[in-house]
């Protein structure tokens, strides 16, 4: 019976330090899956709904994850950034450097989202596709060169004051900012339907 007890309580723990684990993502892994399933596409000039690239947020996920991005890992906690692996930030910085992050992840998954639903559709326009592909490669592109111009500015020998102020003043990637605010307004609009 005592043995029993002991292998149920190795067991739970087990169990429970599995469930604990950080999950692994990268913009590279979001990269190369649309890259691979646009390789296939050229190759065999048909591809299977079932298989389209998944469309996911790297930031705004369900319990914690490390996302490595141009060198630097993201810390985050049930949808939100909370840190910089090996760096201290001001609560001010990590705030800039978060909401900058969340609003090119939001539209780097409306773009995945938007082409996967064009090759859904009846009348698939291959224009539309390759517009929504190379917006959704040009927001990865611009996490990657705010992740890495961040890296270097807080490498930079700073008092923290400085470093505060150089992440407000970072130039902010090239982004459509009409598309980002029809984002925004559909999703008011389910919220506000939901409450009805």
């Amino acid at each position: 019976m005592n043995n029993a007890l002991k292998i149920i309580v190795l067991s739970l723990l087990m169990n429970s330090a599995k469930a604990q684990i950080v999950k692994p993502l990268s913009s590279d892994m979001l990269s190369a899956t649309r890259i691979n399933f646009n390789k296939n596409l050229l190759k065999l000039d048909s591809f299977d709904i079932d298989n389209l690239p998944p469309s996911v947020y790297l930031f705004s996920r369900e319990g914690k994850h490390e996302i490595n991005i141009e060198g630097v890992t993201v810390l985050t906690d049930e949808k939100e950034i909370v840190g910089i692996k090996d760096m201290e930030l001001s609560e001010e910085s990590l705030k800039n450097i978060s909401d900058r992050l969340k609003v090119l992840d939001k539209l780097q998954k409306a773009y995945s989202d938007a082409s996967n639903d064009e090759y859904r559709s009846g009348k698939r326009n291959k224009n539309k596709i390759v517009l929504y592909d190379r917006r959704f490669f040009a927001i990865l592109r611009g996490m990657r060169v705010t992740l890495r111009d961040f890296k270097k500015m807080y490498v930079a020998n700073q008092k923290d004051k400085t470093k505060t102020i150089s992440v407000a003043a970072m130039r902010n990637p090239n982004i459509d900012w009409k598309f980002y605010s029809q984002l925004i307004e559909a999703e008011h609009e389910k919220i506000l339907a939901l409450t009805k």
